[in-house]
């Protein structure tokens, strides 16, 4: 059945021959109604802006011989340059169990990809891509694979896409030869015809411009307004959200010339005052900004040599390292110089050292008119160093001058967060969840050692983790899950090591110990890990015999922040008692890690996808001796069995001992405290500062 489309016909003339009335010449790539970007069912040649998440809700999409009622829920991932990764669900109903009842329709769990090829465009001019739809897994209902170039006409908001494909849907869309056109007369509007080797096809699409909503959002609403294909009367539309990344931008160099000037002014005005001020005046500025355990001295090179601990950017450490350095780079000048007797400097080197728990995990080196230069013009300077070797000789051969300020004895951490046990499109629902609130009692008492609680309130369970459901067993309950004690030790030769003891996973009773070291430069990492534990009861509250458990686990990680990934191969015996290998690809945009690994456990395999990223704000509260924040790693990820016919759930193979605090969260800042890191990170560490006089002279 067609659908009118005579209102889209002016737009396209005046789009066509009305250059006048373009906003500009951008032609933006949108979702399709597919898991692809692209135009209604057919893709173009365009992928996901890296570092950008895109979420995408649409009704009726196409299935069998037509167009099916069904929803679909697609998340997009820009994860590098030219490469779009998507995770999808497609459903027929929610909460409809496919064993018991019989009108559930389809409920569809896949994953996507799409390249565009490198280099391609500076030869010739247009942009290639190929891409599959539906890949692995034992039923592929949506299995697509195909190639697609496309051009964009100079001067022009138009784009010209054509491709081939091969597909498994029934209806024949993208089984062959395809094409399309995209125009957008508006920033705001963008009209779409193709050919989808069986059909042809309109829709007209609403994007918000640039800039209009915060934090970088864009909304896009998408309808089709035309289509030949017979039988077809249902409304297809689609919704979707893009939106960066948490702390993806955050590397960017900023060019103040093109702030507005009050940014420079400040800056400025702020960098102006360093002569005049003295250690004391020094001190209360980090002192003010929430910093503990600091302390100021020189070495025997006449040195500024600062101390501190950072407790309040807990996205990332390297954003505390960065407000710290500025701070110190707008505060120490002659009249420092003086107070420290370091000679007849002008312009001190400095080494800071950042603590945690009391334990020097990092320096950065520089030199203080070199890294004033840096913060306001954004060029790297180049006696900046960083280091994690010999910290500890460092601050013992320093001549302090005062004792701490602001002690970290006794300052409790309140960390709040979501917990959640889950399931994605199962024959169940499409989403089985049971939801509680974690508050984690954090308290630090000496040098490595911590106290650590955690309680569960439970907020809400889906009805298959309620009384009589699937997973009834697996909810939260109202308790304390966790009470730990740690202690850490800073070995010789880059290793660190970790004891932790005290009752865990509800029940458990035992102790666990952590080993890792890392290489100077942080790109290698081998750790160990073993534990034991014993369940409280011979039996739990439902009546199952409990055994005793434990872990006995080596890994190595490689780390290419020039790159933001990370490889980690472990393997050994998992918490179950179950032995074999897990393998894990992670690519960090920004403060999210989005991961990829393979389990091989007792002769069965998975594969599972997902993303960590922290919950909480960029500038925490400050620490007081009860300080309240978000987590710094909430993760989320969907498993799926492979090299199999079925896709059974999964029994808990490849689990392992995860604790808030241990020594890759904690010490090394979620395994990115590293030279390497650091220097491949050095705008992160003026685009920090630069953000935190933002918000601290609004």
């Amino acid at each position: 059945m067609q659908k009118p489309f005579a209102y889209v016909v002016p737009l396209a003339y005046l789009a066509l021959f009305s250059p006048s009335a373009f906003s500009d010449n951008q032609v933006d790539a949108l979702s399709s109604h597919q898991s692809f970007t692209g135009l209604t069912n057919t893709p173009n040649a365009q992928v996901v802006n890296t570092g950008d998440f895109n979420l995408y809700y649409g009704q009726g999409l196409p299935y069998k011989n037509g167009i099916g009622e069904l929803d679909d829920w697609v998340g997009t991932i820009g994860l590098f340059q030219g490469l779009e990764v998507a995770g999808r669900i497609v459903t027929q109903s929610y909460d409809c169990n496919i064993y018991t009842d019989q009108d559930c329709g389809i409920r569809d769990l896949s994953a996507s990809i799409k390249y565009q090829l490198p280099f391609v465009y500076d030869y010739t001019g247009f942009n290639l891509a190929i891409g599959t739809q539906d890949l692995g897994g034992a039923a592929n209902n949506f299995q697509t694979t195909y190639i697609v170039a496309d051009k964009k006409l100079e001067n022009w908001p138009v784009r010209f896409s054509a491709g081939y494909g091969q597909s498994k849907l029934s209806s024949g869309i993208m089984d062959g030869p395809f094409g399309g056109i995209e125009i957008q007369p508006f920033s705001f509007l963008q009209l779409t015809g193709e050919y989808d080797s069986t059909e042809f096809n309109s829709s007209i699409k609403a994007v918000t411009p640039q800039d209009l909503l915060p934090y970088n959002i864009r909304a896009s609403l998408d309808y089709q307004v035309y289509t030949t294909r017979e039988n077809t009367d249902r409304n297809i539309w689609g919704l979707s959200f893009t939106v960066p990344l948490v702390g993806y931008l955050d590397n960017k160099p900023i060019d103040l010339a093109k702030q507005t000037p009050d940014k420079m002014q400040l800056l400025q005005a702020k960098l102006s005052t360093h002569e005049s001020v003295g250690m004391t005046g020094l001190i209360q500025s980090l002192e003010k900004e929430g910093f503990i355990n600091i302390q100021i001295g020189k070495n025997d090179n006449n040195k500024l040599v600062i101390a501190l601990e950072n407790r309040r950017y807990n996205r990332n450490q390297i954003d505390g390292a960065g407000v710290a350095l500025g701070i110190i780079a707008a505060n120490a000048g002659k009249s420092l110089v003086a107070d420290l007797e370091l000679g007849e400097q002008e312009s001190p080197d400095i080494e800071m050292v950042i603590l945690t728990n009391g334990i020097p995990m990092l320096a950065v080196s520089t030199n203080t008119q070199c890294y004033r230069d840096f913060l306001t013009t954004g060029i790297a300077c180049e006696q900046t160093q960083i280091n994690t070797t010999n910290l500890a000789n460092t601050l013992n051969s320093t001549q302090w001058k005062h004792e701490k300020v602001n002690s970290g004895f006794g300052r409790s951490q309140v960390i709040v967060s979501p917990a959640t046990r889950y399931a994605f499109a199962t024959e169940y629902g499409v989403i089985d969840y049971s939801l509680a609130l974690a508050t984690n009692l954090y308290v630090p008492l000496w040098q490595g050692f911590a106290v650590d609680v955690r309680y569960l309130l439970p907020i809400d369970d889906s009805d298959d983790y309620k009384e009589g459901g699937y997973w009834e067993n697996q909810s939260y309950e109202s308790e304390i899950d966790r009470a730990v004690v740690h202690q850490a030790f800073k070995l010789p030769f880059n290793i660190m090591t970790q004891f932790s003891a005290g009752y865990i996973f509800s029940g458990y009773i035992g102790a666990e110990n952590e080993t890792v070291w890392n290489s100077p430069e942080g790109y290698h990492s081998v750790g160990v890990q073993y534990s034991e534990f014993t369940y409280k009861n011979d039996k739990d509250e439902f009546g199952n015999t409990m055994e005793d458990r434990g872990t006995l686990l080596g890994s190595y990680t490689l780390s290419v922040p020039e790159i933001n990934w990370q490889l980690k191969l472990e393997g050994g015996e998992f918490w179950q008692g179950d032995k074999g290998y897990q393998v894990t690809t992670s690519h960090w945009l920004g403060d999210a890690n989005v991961f990829a690994s393979y389990l091989d456990s007792d002769d069965e395999q998975f594969v599972s996808i997902g993303v960590s990223l922290p919950l909480t704000f960029w500038r925490d509260m400050k620490p007081g001796y009860v300080q309240v924040r978000g987590i710094d790693q909430y993760t989320i990820s969907a498993q799926t069995r492979v090299g199999e016919t079925h896709n059974y759930i999964n029994n808990g193979l490849g689990a392992q001992l995860d604790f808030q605090h241990n020594l890759g969260r904690q010490y090394f800042s979620r395994n990115r405290l590293t030279p390497s890191y650091f220097e491949n990170n050095l705008q992160r560490l003026r685009n920090a500062y630069l953000r935190y006089l933002s918000i601290t002279n609004d």
